[in-house]
């Protein structure tokens, strides 16, 4: 099951976003964020009550960016990250979404073959996006037509 993200959920969350990533955001930071910042949405996956994966995605006019998608690590390789994925770009043909953005690592093959699955193309690269890694990111796009 797909649900809004509650405050609850933040324990959850923050322990699958430090398994994910190497900057993850605080607590303090997501709580803040899903309590007080109307364009994000925030969404988690439950399996069997156990929270097992979430996204965050900005909504401004018609367009998205997706901030995060993550699984937790025991339950990666279950289709997870589609779902959760399906779900974001359905929601946002209901909404009128025209463009769907995000970045990830030229180094996350996993990630970036995910999101050709779902046709996200490569516009563009960023250099040394991820500073403390040194790692440049891809800059791609889903354009959501009619």
């Amino acid at each position: 099951m797909i649900r809004k993200m509650l405050k609850s959920d933040a324990d959850f969350v923050y322990e699958i976003e430090n398994q994910a990533f190497f900057e993850p955001w605080s607590k303090k930071h997501l709580i803040k964020e899903l309590e007080g910042n109307s364009f994000l949405s925030h969404y988690v996956m439950e399996i069997d009550g156990k929270i097992v994966g979430f996204y965050i995605a900005s909504h401004v006019l018609d367009e998205v960016e997706i901030f995060t998608i993550a699984v937790d690590k025991d339950y990666q390789k279950r289709k997870i990250a589609s779902q959760l994925l399906n779900h974001l770009i359905n929601s946002c043909k209901d909404l009128g979404v025209k463009k769907i953005w995000l970045e990830v690592s030229t180094k996350n093959i996993a990630a970036i073959n995910l999101y050709t699955k779902f046709d996200f193309k490569i516009m563009g690269i960023r250099k040394n996006y991820y500073q403390k890694l040194g790692e440049d990111a891809y800059n791609m796009l889903r354009e959501i037509n009619d």
